[in-house]
């Protein structure tokens, strides 16, 4: 019986590395429920980065993190991230397919994910996010790929490098500047005393799109 190694390798015999394009920044926003510090949502600002590849572009991401406070723990909220975005970015790629579009940039390169099915899933969307927290000095050469990337790998091997991908988006994500937002404060304010450490008292007003949602207590994207 032919094994997940040799159905990869049948199906992507010459995986190229995608040449990256212009800076496009992806605002994201958590947004608290209550006055516990550890109960938040995120909103996902995708619409450039969509239409960025849409036009077939590879981007480079970055991401832009605001919050009404920043006394969470941070390796529950990497994980929590990771998981919200992997499933932002699923849902993107989904709506694009069923709205009868060509797939295009980051939302075309599957890397063989309907070949594993859950195996595979969200990977994709570890990339960017690795790419998203390079500040633009990241070479290719540097992402810990996985195994079948770089040589004929079995499935436990694979498991064990995409978990690895993981475990680094992981922690370049717990590390990540967070800066709150006037108006996200008073939003978490609401429900208790918050520090205004690391605000921008000149950021821009939020979105309409973040404002009108602010209480919906689930994440999402808007694109």
């Amino acid at each position: 019986m032919r094994g997940i190694k040799d159905r990869i390798w049948e199906q992507l015999p010459n995986v190229k590395m995608p040449t990256l394009g212009k800076n496009i920044d992806i605002p994201v926003y958590v947004i608290h429920n209550s006055a516990d510090p550890e109960d938040y949502f995120f909103i996902f600002d995708f619409e450039q980065f969509v239409e960025r590849s849409r036009s077939g572009m590879f981007v480079r991401p970055r991401l832009k993190v605001w919050a009404g406070r920043n006394d969470f723990g941070r390796s529950a909220f990497a994980r929590q991230f990771r998981e919200s975005f992997a499933a932002e970015f699923d849902a993107a790629r989904q709506a694009l397919a069923a709205g009868g579009g060509k797939k295009n940039g980051w939302f075309s390169w599957s890397l063989g994910k309907e070949l594993l099915g859950g195996a595979l899933s969200g990977f994709v969307a570890n990339l960017v996010l690795l790419v998203a927290m390079s500040a633009g000095k990241l070479v290719w050469s540097a992402l810990p790929l996985p195994g079948f990337l770089r040589e004929k790998s079995d499935g436990e091997k694979l498991e064990n490098s995409i978990a690895e991908t993981q475990g680094k988006v992981d922690q370049a994500l717990a590390g990540m500047k967070v800066t709150l937002h006037r108006e996200l404060y008073e939003h978490a304010r609401k429900f208790g005393p918050v520090s205004q450490r690391d605000m921008d008292c000149d950021a821009w007003p939020l979105p309409d799109f973040v404002a009108q949602h602010l209480n919906n207590g689930t994440s999402t994207s808007w694109w």
